[in-house]
């Protein structure tokens, strides 16, 4: 064991507190929810804060304090040394010990006081197939085969275009976002013969276009209008997506994110590179990405924000994709389920405190997921959105193959307070479905959050 004087997964920050957030140099990027000091468990004791200070005069100034979160929801306060796939991570603690500690054992590094790079006019979040994303500003689109992307966390990279799903627009908010974000979701557009051998155009009216995209730079966006059969400009600031044909998309499949190790490592300017960690020490970390398993790409140990364990002990329910939904509203408008949001699209928040992984459905919602009798327990905390003060109520329920497992008490809105916690046991369970359940007052308001559901070996 290498800590115990820390909090477990219920920790949370605060949302919206702007203030607490300078004093303790956090974000709500982190996987679980944030933790912020507190007399029950303090994170970090003032013999533990100078230990670190001492520490951080002893290493290059690169190595910063990170706040490790394991798998069975211990935190500890440590420097990140190395990592070598064959020792594990090297953690140099608060009391001066080292210790190592095998990667799949570990569910996220924080780096606090990391502060976020500012969006320029024209970035984009470029999206792999494989997951992960990488944001920044187009070069140029190279004879609509190869595309240069400058990205101020991770340099310029030459990457050939069967490698993205598509690309959306940054600092964009409202409907326009709404509409982009769906657009690059698996049904975002309808499965005919003719779309998957059309790219899609979305501008930031949510006027949608289809075609061949010949050209992008950091000026414009051109391409052949299908219908219209001309070329058709649209100013690189005025676009809100674009979704690639799919039928022009590199085939190769993903690694398994329940079986694979890989990490997720968010970066300053956004960015989310997901890969096998190759090596990493107080300087840069080296990921081999999934999107090309055979490039190499370098990440500044300054621009790291947040590195994610995925196929760990800990495997996120966010990073799984679901073999059944079923989603149907009574009197709300859709609301398909969303990964790290809710269902309205903005962060997940639980009783007043911000999430940064979990689900978001909307009632009446159903999500199966294949599990394959791997894991022990199920974990997440659940609730109403914040947002919607005391309005919505819902029933959580989690059924394993078919026999529910779980049904909980009566959740009502609250804006303050906390979730539920929720933990399972799912040993042999093949399939898992978590339900949200309406109530008599129908299902106005039933924005239901499943906040760092996760499953533990």
């Amino acid at each position: 064991m290498l800590s115990t004087d820390y909090t477990d997964c219920s920790d949370k920050k605060k949302r919206g507190s702007r203030v607490e957030a300078k004093e303790t140099g956090r974000t709500p990027h982190s996987i679980f929810p944030s933790a912020g000091i507190h007399s029950g468990a303090p994170l970090l004791s003032v013999k533990s804060v100078d230990a670190l200070l001492l520490l951080a005069l002893l290493v290059p100034a690169i190595a910063l304090g990170a706040d490790v979160k394991m798998a069975d929801g211990q935190r500890v306060a440590a420097l990140i040394e190395k990592f070598d796939e064959a020792a594990g991570v090297t953690l140099c603690l608060t009391s001066g010990e080292r210790k190592q500690v095998a990667l799949r054992e570990v569910a996220s590094i924080f780096y606090s006081g990391r502060s976020e790079r500012l969006v320029r006019t024209g970035d984009q979040k470029f999206i792999f197939n494989a997951g992960g994303h990488i944001c920044g500003a187009v070069e140029e689109l190279k004879h609509g085969a190869t595309i240069e992307i400058a990205s101020q966390s991770l340099g310029r990279h030459v990457l050939p275009l069967a490698l993205l799903r598509g690309f959306t627009a940054l600092a964009m908010e409202g409907r326009a976002a709404r509409l982009a974000e769906d657009l690059m979701r698996d049904d975002g557009i309808a499965p005919t013969p003719e779309n998957a051998f059309l790219d899609h155009v979305l501008d930031r009216r949510g006027v949608p276009y289809s075609g061949v995209v010949e050209r992008f730079t950091p000026v414009r966006l051109e391409f052949e209008h299908d219908e219209q059969l001309q070329q058709v400009r649209v100013d690189t600031f005025k676009v809100a997506g674009v979704r690639l044909a799919e039928a022009a998309r590199d085939k190769r499949m993903p690694p398994d994110p329940m079986d694979v190790l890989q990490v997720g490592v968010l970066c300053r300017d956004g960015s989310y590179v997901v890969g096998r960690l190759v090596a990493m020490d107080t300087f840069q970390w080296k990921i081999r990405p999934a999107f090309d398993p055979e490039r190499l790409v370098i990440v500044p140990a300054s621009e790291l924000v947040q590195a994610d364990v995925l196929g760990g002990r800990a495997v996120f329910l966010a990073n799984l994709e679901p073999i059944r939904t079923e989603e149907e509203t009574i009197i709300a408008p859709p609301q398909p389920f969303r990964r790290n949001a809710n269902s309205q699209g903005e962060s997940l928040d639980i009783g007043g405190y911000t999430y940064a992984a979990g689900l978001g459905v909307h009632a009446r919602s159903k999500l199966t997921y294949r599990i394959g009798g791997k894991f022990r327990e199920f974990l997440a905390d659940v609730a109403i959105d914040g947002r919607l003060e005391k309005e919505g109520s819902v029933v959580f329920v989690v059924a394993g193959d078919g026999r529910e497992l779980y049904r909980g008490p009566l959740v009502t809105g609250r804006p303050t307070g906390g979730g539920l916690a929720v933990r399972v046991p799912v040993e042999g369970i093949e399939e898992l479905t978590l339900s949200a359940e309406p109530t008599d007052d129908l299902d106005q308001a039933d924005v239901a959050n499943w906040g760092a559901a996760r499953l533990l070996r």
